[in-house]
């Protein structure tokens, strides 16, 4: 039983720092960019939201799985498993961007003609 210790404070480590990540310096770090004002600012951080705290939670579950005492395949299952769950959220992220991102321009260019007239 106290090998098992350590892979459940990896899994804690990680609910806590994705929370103290999410809450704190990723909204500390929302608020400088957008005094900043940097293009896009707001899409990047609606496309991160609650993923900071996924990828920290997946990386304790990761470490967990590395240093608990399971069986070689079922240890590689498990870290297939997250490492698909990584993936799938940085997919996620890309699609959020790419969608706001693309919103944005065609917002943008609603006022700009789509033809080219020529007057004689």
């Amino acid at each position: 039983m106290i090998e098992w210790i350590t892979p459940i404070a990896f899994i804690l480590a990680g609910f806590v720092a994705g929370i103290i990540g999410e809450k704190v310096i990723f909204k500390k770090l929302e608020t400088f960019v957008t005094n900043q004002r940097i293009f896009g600012s707001k899409i990047i951080f609606r496309s991160l939201h609650r993923m900071t705290f996924l990828w920290f939670v997946i990386a304790g579950f990761f470490l967990a799985v590395l240093s608990a005492p399971l069986k070689p395949d079922i240890a590689i299952v498990l870290q297939k498993i997250l490492t698909i769950a990584l993936l799938f959220s940085v997919t996620l992220v890309l699609a959020r961007l790419t969608g706001g991102f693309v919103n944005l321009f065609i917002r943008r260019a609603e006022g700009v003609p789509t033809s080219v007239r020529i007057q004689v």
